[in-house]
């Protein structure tokens, strides 16, 4: 029970033991504790007083955020951020003893290059291509004359079919953002984002990338296939049959780790032969199936498929949709 002259002491606004203990609620405000946020009550409305998280880092200093606590903010793993970071996709300052430090900004980059990788099915190098490597934005003079000249199509069937960048948005489950970087040459499409848009626009990937003069003869000869714009990092499709047929027959050439990128569905029936290498296809998101060379594979189309090179060589593969709707 309190005594009664202390209790007193308190209520009295102009004793020793009031002011002390206004100090300390003042000084409480004023210093929160790490790691936590505090309420400043002497201002209207009330506001939130950041911690003060700082560290002398290469010469400046600046409110900062570990690896650990970056990683869980973005939704991502630390060896991610230790991978993006290898390919130049963050650049995170580094204190005298090599900890890395990162910026709000910093969080949010790393929230557009997960976004990127899982909803829009990019690898590492059309992420690079299209936000930019090292912090920097994109670099508009690396992609291929041929990947440039796919994106003017690409934004000539949207204006053809009347849709806005949301609209097609909505139709593939793209982000609008990306599908202007793909027009403006500044992004790479993977396979099933391509795929994605070429069946909004009512074309094929074979038909939107098809050479649009000289007539298909009845014989390729070898070295002389028209090769589809690099769609993806390690990927290189032949297309070994030109003209109006029943069937698109394709040469796949994957380099190890090089994939789909995404799953994606289309009309059809679709062939498979591994003519060297490993191949790893997975249908309806669950049925997983690795082939070896030699081993075939036939499934429909309309399955959602999604595909990579899990092995450390070059993968080939004889692939062949009927009707050509890939």
């Amino acid at each position: 029970m309190a005594r009664p002259h202390l209790a007193l002491a308190l209520a009295l606004p102009g004793s020793r033991a009031s002011r002390d203990r206004a100090e300390r609620l003042q000084g409480a405000t004023r210093r929160p504790r790490r790691g936590v946020f505090a309420i400043d009550n002497r201002r209207s409305p009330v506001v939130l007083v950041r911690p003060k998280l700082t560290e002398q880092v290469q010469g400046l200093v600046a409110p900062y955020l570990n690896i650990h606590t970056t990683a869980k903010a973005a939704g991502v793993s630390p060896s991610a951020l230790r991978l993006w970071e290898r390919r130049g996709l963050v650049v995170p300052t580094k204190t005298a003893s090599g900890h890395r430090r990162y910026t709000q900004d910093d969080v949010s980059r790393i929230r557009d290059i997960r976004r990127l990788r899982s909803l829009q099915g990019l690898n590492l190098a059309a992420i690079a291509a299209t936000l930019g490597v090292n912090g920097g934005g994109p670099a508009r003079g690396g992609l291929p004359e041929a990947v440039r000249e796919l994106g003017r199509r690409l934004q000539a069937l949207r204006a053809r079919t009347g849709l806005t960048l949301r609209q097609a948005s909505r139709k593939t489950g793209l982000a609008p953002s990306f599908i202007n970087s793909i027009e403006h040459g500044v992004g790479q499409p993977s396979v099933a984002s391509l795929q994605k848009l070429a069946r909004c626009y009512g074309t094929t990937v074979s038909g939107l990338t098809a050479r649009r003069t000289g007539a298909a003869g009845k014989v390729i000869r070898a070295g002389r296939y028209r090769v589809l714009p690099m769609l993806g990092e390690g990927i290189k499709i032949e297309q070994l049959a030109e003209g109006r047929l029943a069937m698109d027959c394709q040469r796949f050439t994957l380099a190890p780790g090089a994939g789909s990128e995404g799953q994606y569905a289309h009309e059809g029936e679709e062939f498979i032969h591994v003519l060297s290498g490993r191949f790893e296809i997975t249908l309806a998101g669950r049925e997983r199936y690795r082939l070896g060379p030699g081993d075939s594979m036939y499934f429909k189309s309309s399955a959602l498929h999604a595909w990579r090179n899990p092995g450390s060589d070059l993968t080939a593969l004889l692939w062949i949709n009927t009707p050509p709707t890939f």
